[in-house]
């Protein structure tokens, strides 16, 4: 059988989320499956740096049209994909983007998150309008099954696009192992980190004010590192008396993150929203007890090992802070906790179960 998979959101050559899901979900699929053939399909009418997934049963197709231009055709249904890349028997869209296709071939698509549904405030206006055109409702009624990445986000599917429960497949993403390094250029008393997107919905000025009310009360005093990858609308302002405890690290790589993980002392995470929440558990799975919000999906995976604060509450944060770093039972009882719980989500068993619902499409059991 033939699969096709779009992998248009590998273009921008980001490492949010999305991209981590696929990268490593697409390399554990094609290790395990060398049955089925594959064509991974992207389209710019620009060179592009794609990932490369060199299998034997994969081919790589990048259609070159304009891709405003594109994206309205797909958008009023021409061209459809099977003429542009040849027949296939299933499509699997990873994170929905307007695709015309035949509605004969079954479609599979992964929702990483509707926080564009309940939050549009969290986005640029730019962005809001784009989540309009792709209209994801349309694309979730449209598909033979849906993969969510954790139980928050179908039960968001079902309450908000009103989608049955038996068309959802809860799939959880894993948790990428990493070769331990050895550095001795960062504190060598660790430090509190927050490591994720630039943006509004992450909530990082909380983590600022925290330290801040933290700060006031240890007698340790920690540093603070605030890390991650540019985003939008968010301009970090560290107070005066707290410049020199405070680091601000942009456009942070894969190498600079594992000597962040591996040097600090706790990881602080407040985020409003998330449909899965990677950060949290690559933390744990480096030993680092968690801070973090209860809501959505990160109370869901971390529920065994995290101190849960309330986000809009800069002052549970700072208490969750002293805590830590007054407590030592608590703190290595954390540790170990969220080391074992991260060892549960491997890419293995993510990509098993998602070939496992490919097969049984193909093989007509829905």
């Amino acid at each position: 059988m033939k699969i096709a998979i779009d992998i248009r959101p590998l273009m921008e050559g980001k490492t949010t989320g999305v991209e981590v899901y696929l990268v490593n979900l697409l390399h554990n699929l094609f290790q395990l499956d060398q049955k089925n053939q594959y064509i991974l399909w992207a389209n710019s009418l620009r060179p592009i740096r794609l990932p490369r997934f060199e299998y034997p049963n994969v081919s790589t197709v990048i259609t070159k049209y304009p891709n405003k231009f594109f994206n309205l055709a797909q958008k009023l249904g021409w061209p459809k994909l099977e003429t542009l890349i040849g027949n296939f028997d299933l499509f699997f869209s990873p994170h929905w983007r307007v695709t015309a296709l035949d509605r004969r071939i079954p479609m599979v698509i992964t929702f990483h998150d509707l926080v564009s549904e309940f939050a549009p405030e969290f986005f640029t206006w730019r962005r809001r309008v784009w989540h309009r055109f792709m209209n994801y409702r349309t694309a979730a009624s449209r598909a033979k099954k849906i993969i969510a990445v954790s139980e928050s986000t179908k039960k968001d599917l079902m309450d908000l696009y009103g989608i049955e429960g038996n068309k959802i497949e809860v799939i959880y993403p894993g948790v990428t192992k990493i070769n331990k390094l050895t550095t001795d250029n960062l504190h060598p008393t660790g430090f509190f980190l927050y490591l994720g997107t630039f943006e509004p919905r992450k909530n990082i000025e909380a983590v600022i004010a925290a330290y801040q009310d933290y700060f006031a009360q240890s007698h340790t005093q920690l540093p603070l590192v605030i890390a991650g990858s540019s985003g939008w609308k968010t301009k970090l302002v560290v107070p005066d008396d707290l410049k020199s405890s405070v680091t601000v690290r942009k456009n942070v790589g894969d190498t600079e993150k594992i000597e962040l993980y591996e040097h600090a002392f706790a990881f602080v995470f407040p985020s409003f929203y998330e449909g899965f929440g990677f950060p949290v558990l690559e933390a744990a799975s480096h030993g680092l007890p968690v801070i973090t919000s209860y809501n959505s999906s990160i109370a869901e995976v971390a529920r065994d090992f995290a101190l849960f604060i309330n986000p809009f509450r800069p002052s549970q944060i700072a208490r969750a802070m002293l805590e830590l770093e007054n407590d030592n039972e608590l703190y290595e009882k954390l540790r170990s906790l969220g080391q074992n719980t991260a060892q549960r989500f491997t890419w293995e068993r993510t990509a098993a179960q998602t070939l496992d619902l490919f097969s049984q499409i193909l093989n007509s059991k829905f």
